[in-house]
């Protein structure tokens, strides 16, 4: 025990073979003794390794006893090697410390080390803490060191050192290996235990135990050694021959291969201890459970298939990267679930349930490493509607088979040598049956609105300078299948994509990454919904030109007929494909368009139930010379689709639209957005809706009639994708019996009406009795609204009617059994039916005491009362009858298709009734607004001409008049053009009421041009093409434009655009730089209006000077908006009158008072103003009198100039003849009134 004790207050904590270095003078304890020993016998050299190492005088002999060098034993790398001295044949070769000293006598033995080198090591020392047996007290450095504590074991951090060993201290180590070679023999290797994964010299690293059989000292020795950490790990640099450890590593590898599994930890220094062959176990089942449990690796670094992360630019959230070897750990069921999951991972599945946790608040569970939320599953139209709402994308897998039918497939495989090998096949199929996104919903039940849902695709084709880009556009309406293709080249405003986006304001976008130019990405961000939804494909993913024509050949093969045909003709697609996709066949980003909107609908699993509708058009934004066009920026600043805050209330759409059908609403959108222009057309529309008003009673039986209809436009569509319920399918039925009968009768009740528009309409409607009958004589009508089967008529399905023989034949079969068996126990029995499924079915039921059962019986299950048995005899006849009745589901499911594709056959007939109904509904909307309106109201006349005029008397603002916030509203006149000037010079101070006169005018003209009744006292007009305007002050930060940059791109538009059947307002041109630029910007797009484009305009504007600049013009009317100022106060009345003459003011001042401006603040702004009006008039003053030429305005001296370049034919006039005739007529006054003012 002394000297135990002495020998633990000289510990040195450096390296694990520090614990064999003793010399001669330390007194060896019994354990010693016992190893020396055991290692004379076992590691005794030979006479010929022996004569080698005498031989040699740099090799390193037996050494004498002598102080151990405590350098060499520090650097860990003197105990550790067996290479570097040919002395230490008995060293087992190692790179581990911990585990060199565990090798066997026998494996020890086969290593042999060759000869004394020189060699560095890379060591990487651990905190072990080696226990000395004896004292060095003339060790070259001191090792007296105190021992440290656990902790300051545990806090001691190692770090790889190198070390150059001498001769000298290989002579100093090689005692080390007699010590070292005797503690080797105490060890054997655990077959039991399992170890872990080896370093570089040792791929087998296992635990080891102490053999029963030896001494009690060896015992003692062995407790010593254990009790110690022993977890030290060396690490050798590639100089380190290792042909040595060759064998050491083959046997390990062959005794113990099985056993080996990595460790996911190392031992620390005072934690390492051996597990019994039970706690082995129960540490593996918890590390599966934990492995199980914990999520899967690829989740925790989430790449797409490129390989790109999260916040890459390039990244794309639709796709997810799956190593190869998950799916190689996978079970059938997760394969299922990642090869949908992969290709759709923005979708929802994965991560619902940690949204439906966040957005909804639903319980959130944990199991088989994925996170899962509940709903019930009839509920998943309404739940799948609420995340569709939140802007997700919601997935739905469903099950394709039953139990009973995989084991039917997998016998039909297995009898045709189809029969696949994987676990994947043994499952019962599910698919991805449907994924749904805001801009593709078919399904009825989500969608929310009774607007359309557009998806649109957008191909862009730059231009040189990017002024003149091209763009190809695709448009669908998933819930009616309509597809609008288009084709157009835009200006540097992007005036037509724009109008597009406004007008079908859609739910979901498709672009292709890297397509969009900069600023068509930065208008699509500032006009587009909110809650848009934008959908990136990648460049591999949108389709090209070739490989759409390919796809829509394929999709719509040319019959044989038509392939005959085509052989002289060359064309690029054939006759089946649809007429709108032929006549687009030659517009290159019009067909990538439409290729990646197929491409994407194919991913969601829709398209064929959509593009096989053939339901394709072309849609012309603009449409101009078919009616009024109404831009973007009209749409938007004139408030016809939603207010300025983006929503509809206040809107010209939410006053107007009255229409009770859903199929009416999206109708009345379309002609809100593109009212008429043909004087014909418009009266047409006129005469019904005054035949509406005058005959009341019609309307009640319209809306009878319109009385719980479905969106049968939308049923329509659904039916051609067998996407449709039993009890919609049915209803439909009803609904179109209940309509063609309902316009019969209208038609009917209008031909007393004196227009015969309504009577011509109403009658265009088919007759859909006959079509309808044809499709009820095919099935037996369900007993009760909850039956979701159409059972065939008898002869009218024939594989209907074999199984149905079939089913019939075995049930007799079984009910002759059990009569047989009532015979034999002479009482009677019964059949049960499991409620639930038919697993179990045809079980014989007995009373519970019943006796003489047969003995081949098995008893099911029971009650109290009865008791079901199980009989073997008859269950090849009872599998065959549950085949029978699969096979009957699959036949009626199959006559349900067959009986919506009949249907399907006469679907323009469907669709043109509906479209009858609809026009009458938007008829009765425009009715009903006309007379909701209020009075006065007009029926506005139309005039042909060939310039467009309009004049309104008591002219008001329909919503305005409607809201309930403004008690009175005052009407005015406005008149333009005719026997007057076509541009109105609007002046007058702010909140004066400019603003509202000019859209009140424009809404007058939309809803005149529209066929209805117009809030004024009367309205003459010769009809508009276009409205075109340029209103309110803002910036455009997602185009990058100041509010300057944006009012000059407008007005370069409608300098562009505008003709003299355009209407334009400009509201203060110019205000958005410096006073002098602003004045002449203002004046020079004012005289260009009024000299050469020539539309109807009102120009307002706070440039006082204007109104004298242009006071000659014969073509502008000076026009103000009345006040009445009291100067003494400051203050100012507004009268809201649109009256003939020019504002004196624009009374800035009076408007900051009344805004709330310090009145000393007012003042010093008055005095500023007057004294700058003074200044600018003594200039222009002193500007006349020098200068002959200051006589005449600039604008007029234009007008002169343009005279004189016309005589001498340097400027032609324009081409249009009307268009002449105005700039003559319009010279010749200017001429004359000069010439009038110089004579006076």
């Amino acid at each position: 025990m002394a000297s135990k004790s002495k020998s633990s207050e000289n510990l040195k904590q450096k390296s694990l073979m520090s614990f064999f270095g003793k010399t001669q003078e330390s007194t060896p304890s019994a354990s010693q003794q016992a190893k020396k020993h055991a290692t004379e016998k076992q590691s005794k050299p030979t006479p010929k390794d022996a004569s080698k190492i005498a031989s040699s005088d740099n090799v390193l002999q037996t050494p004498a006893p002598k102080k151990p060098n405590l350098h060499a034993l520090n650097s860990s790398a003197a105990a550790s090697s067996s290479s570097y001295s040919s002395g230490i044949k008995d060293t087992p070769p190692t790179s581990d410390a911990i585990d060199v000293d565990m090798l066997s006598s026998e494996e020890s033995e086969r290593s042999k080390p060759r000869g004394a080198t020189k060699r560095r090591r890379v060591v990487d020392d651990s905190d072990e803490d080696i226990q000395a047996s004896g004292t060095s007290s003339n060790s070259r450095h001191s090792s007296s060191l105190p021992p440290s504590s656990p902790s300051e074991r545990r806090s001691r951090i190692k770090k790889a050192r190198y070390s150059e060993l001498t001769p000298d201290e290989d002579e100093e180590d090689s005692e080390v290996s007699s010590s070292f070679t005797h503690r080797i023999t105490k060890f054997r290797k655990s077959p039991a235990k399992t170890g872990r994964r080896s370093s570089k010299a040792s791929e087998d690293d296992d635990d080891f135990i102490v053999p029963s059989e030896d001494s009690d000292a060896d015992v003692g020795s062995m407790k010593t050694s254990s009790s110690r950490p022993s977890s030290r790990q060396s690490l050798l640099s590639d100089e380190v021959e290792d042909e040595e450890e060759e064998p050491i590593s083959k046997k390990l590898k062959s005794k113990g291969k099985a056993n080996i599994k990595p460790k996911a930890s190392t031992q620390t220094s005072d934690s390492f201890s051996f597990l019994t062959a039970a706690e082995q176990r129960e540490q593996d089942k918890k590390e599966e459970k934990k492995a199980t449990e914990s999520p899967y690796g690829f989740l925790q670094d989430v790449k797409d298939k490129d390989g790109c992360r999260p916040g890459d630019p390039k990244y794309d959230p639709r796709t997810l990267y799956i190593p190869t070897k998950a799916w190689k750990e996978f079970t059938p069921f997760e394969k299922q679930f990642w090869e949908i999951k992969q290709n759709h991972y923005d979708t929802l599945y994965e991560d619902d349930a940690r949204v439906g946790h966040q957005e909804f608040d639903l319980k959130l569970t944990q199991r088989v490493k994925m996170s899962m939320v509940g709903v019930p599953e009839m509920s998943f139209n309404f739940w799948a509607a609420k995340f569709l709402g939140k802007g997700y994308k919601v997935g739905k897998v469903e099950q394709s088979e039953t139990a009973l039918g995989a084991e039917m497939r997998l016998a039909d495989d297995k009898k045709s040598g189809k029969i696949k090998s994987g676990e994947k096949e043994k499952i019962v199929r599910r698919e991805l049956n449907k994924v749904y996104t805001n801009g593709t919903l078919v399904d009825g039940e989500m969608i929310t609105d009774d607007e359309a849902g557009h998806c649109i695709s957008i191909r862009e084709i730059e231009s040189d300078d990017g002024s003149h880009n091209t763009f190809g556009i695709s448009v669908l309406d998933c819930s009616t299948s309509q597809f609008d293709l288009a084709v157009f080249e835009d200006d540097i405003c992007r005036t037509k994509l724009e109008t597009m986006i406004r007008q079908i304001r859609p739910k979901e976008m498709l672009f292709t990454k890297g397509n969009l130019s900069i600023s068509t990405t930065r208008l699509l961000k500032s006009i587009l919904p909110a809650a848009c939804l934008w959908t990136a494909l990648r460049e591999v993913e949108a389709r090209s030109y070739d490989d759409t024509l390919e796809d829509l050949k394929a999709r719509f093969p040319p019959t044989d007929t038509e392939e005959v045909a085509d052989t002289d003709d060359v064309q690029l697609l054939p006759e089946s494909v649809p007429k709108p996709i032929r006549d687009m066949a030659d517009s290159r980003p019009a067909i990538e368009a439409l290729g990646s909107m197929m491409w994407y609908l194919q991913q969601l699993n829709i398209d064929k139930d959509i593009i096989t509708m053939r339901n394709f058009n072309i849609y012309d934004p603009m449409k101009r010379g078919e009616g009024l066009v109404l831009d973007g920026q009209t749409l938007a600043h004139i408030e016809v689709l939603l207010n300025n805050e983006g929503t509809e209330d206040g809107s010209l759409l939410k006053l107007l639209g009255r229409c009770i059908t859903p199929f009416g609403k999206r109708l009345f959108r379309i002609w809100l957005c593109m009212p008429l222009r043909e004087i014909a057309a418009i009266n047409a529309r006129l005469d019904a809706v005054q035949d509406l008003i005058d005959h009341p009673t019609f309307e009640s039986s319209f809306t009878e009639t319109a009385k719980g209809l479905p969106d049968l436009e939308r049923v329509v569509s659904r039916i051609h994708a067998r996407n449709c319920k039993v009890k919609d399918f049915l209803k439909v039925l009803g609904a179109f019996k209940k309509l063609s009968r309902g316009l019969s009768d209208l038609a009917n009740a209008s031909e007393t009406f004196e227009s015969k528009t309504i009577l011509g309409l109403l009658r265009s409607a088919p007759d859909l009795i006959k079509n309808i009958k044809n499709i009820e004589s095919m099935f037996e009508k369900p007993s009760s609204d909850k039956d979701d089967e159409l059972i065939p008529r008898d002869g009218k399905d024939e594989t209907y009617d074999e199984v149905m023989a079939e089913i019939e034949e075995l049930e007799q079969e079984l009910d002759g059994a059990l009569k047989k068996f009532e015979k034999i126990l002479g009482v009677k029995l019964n059949w049960w039916h499991s409620a639930v499924g038919s697993k179990e079915i045809y079980m014989v039921e007995t009373t519970a005491g019943q006796k003489n059962i047969p003995k081949e019986w098995t008893k099911n299950s029971g009650t109290k009362a009865k008791t079901r048995w199980l009989v073997p005899s008859l269950q090849k006849s009872i599998r065959s009858l549950k085949e029978a009745r699969e096979r009957r589901n699959a036949a009626i499911k199959e006559f349900k298709f067959r009986l919506y594709t009949e249907f399907d056959e006469d679907r323009s007939v469907w669709l043109r009734t509906i479209r009858v109904f609809a026009e009458l509904d938007c008829l009765f909307s425009l009715a009903k607004s006309s007379t909701a309106i209020g009075e006065p109201a007009c029926r506005p006349e139309f005039v042909e001409d060939e310039a467009a005029w309009f004049d309104f008397k008591g002219l008001r603002h329909p919503t305005l008049c409607a809201s309930t916030s403004v008690d009175d509203f005052i009407p005015n006149d406005v008149k333009l053009g005719g026997d007057v000037g076509k541009i109105a010079l609007l002046t007058g101070p702010n909140m004066a009421g400019k603003s509202t006169v000019m859209r009140m005018t424009a809404t007058g003209i939309i809803m005149a041009q529209l066929g209805m009744f117009v809030p004024a006292e009367s309205a003459r007009l010769s009809p508009v093409n276009s409205i075109l305007t340029r209103m309110g002050a803002y910036d455009n930060m997602f185009s990058n434009a100041s509010t300057f940059k944006v009012e000059l791109d407008e007005c370069c538009k409608i300098l562009r655009d505008a003709t003299p059947k355009s209407f334009v307002i400009l509201d203060e041109l110019g205000r958005g730089t410096s006073t002098y630029d602003g004045m002449a910007i203002a004046g020079a797009v004012l005289h260009e209006l009024a000299t050469h484009t020539l539309p109807l305009s009102f120009f307002a504007t706070h440039y006082g000077s204007l109104t004298d600049d242009f006071a000659y013009h014969p073509n502008i009317r000076n026009m103000y908006m009345s006040t009445i100022v009291d100067d003494e106060k400051r203050a100012i009345v507004f009268l809201y009158k649109l009256v003939e003459g020019v504002a004196t003011s624009s009374f800035g001042t009076h408007v900051a008072n009344l805004a709330g401006v310090p009145m000393e603040v007012v003042e010093r702004a008055d005095t500023i103003s007057k004294n700058f009006a003074e200044q600018f008039k003594a200039k222009l003053q002193e500007k006349q009198k020098s200068r002959a030429s200051g006589r005449l305005p600039l604008v007029a001296q234009a007008d002169f100039a343009y005279l004189i370049q016309l005589a001498t034919g340097k400027v032609q006039l324009p081409e249009d003849q009307a268009k002449r005739k105005v700039v003559l007529s319009i010279m010749k006054k200017v001429a004359q009134t000069y010439i009038a003012t110089s004579a006076s």
